[in-house]
């Protein structure tokens, strides 16, 4: 394997509206297996089921030698912030700010990264290529869909997402192409240990009380069926599905796109058994569900919808992450990701908060001044963190 040098030479980059204009054989000699958000298949599911609610735009870039050395996923979204998280902030503000901000907070971005998913899901790299040559790289694609692509001239956001701390330090160099860098909830991770053969190892692994909780779960959701469904049953129940994901959507503080039951379905008929869809139902009724993905050495959990009277009757989201840890521990992965929010009760089961990163700028400079101003007045949400295992315990 070649070592990574900072004096690798980018020949050429290629640029590509659809998926279905990507050398397939270029873009798997990067993605090589190593994550499902960047691979084809799920690409493909994502165009297929998105694409018309979302533009996407792929690249890859070569060496002198015209080897491919970097692929890219761009997406334009509306990003919308529902006033719970800025608002206070932009209020704050003097009145001749205030409409120039309210424009801001809800405004067409072009993200590199993938809106759905936390995670460094929008660019990969070979390991020749220095990681800071990487974000350079990008970042030159970046302007040249901004300047050179008609569709997006009305796009004034460019984002990069979202970053793990050990990324950051070759991320930073966009910093001094005028992007500011920030961080808002953190991704939930739970470390699987080796010796985590089954859900009884991992619940004898806690302390008293927490395993107690755990069975108190089991309980009280044991007249909740869970299922597992197919593309063909995830579109029989688009109805449902869509109701119970509005009711989840409806709490969030920020509306990018919303991911519908067509595109559930297209996920699950091009990856297969790596997109697990399960449906939570009391009789015939379906009550909940949760998505996820299997990833190279994670297992992540994606979203997930719910009725919330019978959640609190029968803590149907509690069940939902003790399901995700049996998941993972069934998938022989490193880590499960949770996700951002409700970090409160994803650490009861074990998960830890790390930070990301994220890289964002204004094409407009004034405009850039007032939103970095704005959001690095914001911090990450507090919440407190559990600590559910036993002293001699060590992640």
């Amino acid at each position: 394997m070649p070592n990574k040098t900072t004096d690798v030479i980018l020949n050429k980059r290629n640029v590509f509206n659809s998926i279905t204009e990507i050398p397939s054989d270029d873009w798997n000699k990067v993605q090589n297996g190593r994550n499902i958000y960047l691979s084809l298949p799920y690409l493909s599911a994502l165009e297929q089921g998105m694409g018309e609610e979302m533009r996407f735009f792929f690249s890859i870039s070569y060496n002198a030698q015209n080897e491919p050395v970097l692929i890219t996923v761009f997406v334009r979204v509306k990003f919308v912030d529902k006033r719970k998280r800025f608002g206070d902030s932009v209020f704050k503000l003097r009145f001749p700010f205030k409409k120039k901000l309210e424009n801001i907070l809800s405004i067409n971005a072009l993200a590199c990264g993938n809106v759905f998913s936390a995670g460094e899901n929008g660019m990969l790299w070979t390991k020749e290529l220095d990681p800071q040559v990487a974000f350079e790289e990008a970042e030159r694609v970046h302007h040249i869909l901004m300047t050179e692509h008609n569709t997006n001239k009305n796009v004034s956001l460019r984002v990069f997402k979202d970053f793990w701390p050990q990324t950051v330090s070759a991320g930073n160099i966009l910093i001094e192409k005028g992007f500011f860098d920030f961080k808002i909830d953190v991704n939930m991770v739970l470390m699987i240990r080796k010796d985590w053969g089954n859900m009884e190892d991992y619940l004898m692994s806690m302390k008293t009380k927490f395993r107690t909780r755990a069975n108190a779960v089991y309980r009280k959701s044991d007249t909740i069926e869970v299922k597992s469904l197919s593309a063909e049953n995830i579109l029989d129940q688009s109805e449902h599905i869509t109701r119970l994901f509005k009711n989840v959507l409806e709490k969030s503080d920020f509306h990018i796109g919303t991911m519908n039951p067509e595109t559930f379905a297209a996920c699950k008929d091009k990856l297969g058994d790596d997109f697990i869809f399960k449906a939570y139902l009391f009789g015939e009724v379906m009550v909940g569900f949760s998505t996820a993905f299997k990833n190279t050495s994670s297992f992540d959990a994606n979203y997930v919808g719910l009725d919330y009277a019978y959640n609190e009757q029968y803590d149907i989201y509690q069940r939902m992450l003790y399901d995700y840890v049996e998941e993972a521990l069934k998938s022989k992965v490193n880590e499960l990701q949770f996700g951002r929010t409700s970090e409160l009760i994803k650490s009861a089961v074990g998960a830890e908060p790390r930070d990301m990163t994220i890289y964002i700028k204004h094409k407009r400079k004034l405009s850039n001044l007032i939103l970095k101003n704005v959001i690095q007045s914001v911090a990450p949400s507090p919440f407190e963190l559990r600590r559910p295992f036993k002293a001699n315990f060590q992640q």
